[in-house]
């Protein structure tokens, strides 16, 4: 893990020249609990959770700055956003190239997820990297279990509360490896978010429908392990050596310069 740090989210350019400040999180028994006592001691208003093998590419603080500016203006009632938001039909918006699942999308260079024009209403996201804005009042479940869909258990409190979430555009780097299986601490989260939500049940997640069909869970992590065993893999297993070269093939940092530069809010490249 300390590995996968170094070479991602800690070489991202606006935390390794010490611009953006960094907490790592070691050691805890829940990603929610972790989340929610950072929520607690945390000064800012503005809160980014990254999972250690993201990279955020140049320009992408900066465009942060200008999404969280215009999305107050569009709605002062939002409590988190993320790149990779998924909408109430199930669809992923907001781009984001991911190792694990790049082979699928060759059509784009390994990108997947819609472009947005403009920031488009979520009901949950992968937890990969997100934004809370600590001002709304809302805050993780330290009774989440382990480290799985916390990021949709927030979603969900933000609208019981009345509140908003947002998929935004904002292009970063997963370097992550393929999960072949869920395991059982996918499954006791999944269990406490099933008994918790089971009024507002189903909701599209990330990994799947969350859904009070007691069927669904054991036949989708069925289906997942068989075609680990006998099928050959579509996804990679393998993470990059240098995600800071990918984004610059990607041209990422210019695709997150890009509306900066329309609006004069960044310099030309």
């Amino acid at each position: 893990m300390a590995e996968t740090l170094q070479r991602n989210l800690r070489r991202s350019p606006a935390i390794a020249n010490g611009e953006v400040d960094l907490t790592i999180l070691w050691n805890r028994p829940s990603a929610a609990g972790a989340y929610a006592c950072a929520m607690e001691t945390a000064s800012a208003d503005i809160l980014i959770f990254a999972h250690c093998d993201v990279y955020f590419p140049e320009n992408w603080f900066e465009r942060l700055d200008w999404e969280v500016d215009r999305l107050t203006r569009l709605d002062s009632n939002w409590a988190a956003a993320a790149s990779g938001g998924i909408t109430s039909e199930g669809e992923v918006v907001g781009r984001t190239w991911d190792s694990s699942l790049a082979p699928l999308f060759p059509e784009s260079a390994g990108l997947f997820g819609k472009a947005l024009k403009i920031p488009v209403p979520i009901i949950s996201f992968d937890e990969m990297a997100f934004i809370v804005r600590r001002n709304a009042g809302v805050t993780f479940d330290p009774l989440v279990p382990e480290f799985h869909l916390y990021g949709t258990d927030i979603a969900l409190e933000a609208q019981r509360q009345g509140k908003t979430c947002y998929g935004l555009d904002m292009p970063l780097i997963h370097n992550a490896k393929a999960q072949l299986s869920l395991g059982p601490d996918y499954v006791r989260s999944y269990n406490y978010m099933v008994r918790k939500w089971r009024d507002r049940l189903p909701v599209a997640t990330a990994c799947g429908l969350l859904t009070r069909n007691p069927f669904a869970l054991p036949l989708r992590r069925l289906r997942i392990r068989y075609k680990a065993l006998f099928r050959t893999s579509t996804y990679s297993t393998q993470r990059i050596l240098d995600p800071c070269a990918k984004a610059r093939e990607l041209g990422i940092d210019r695709l997150l310069a890009a509306p900066l530069m329309e609006a004069g809010a960044l310099k030309s490249l």
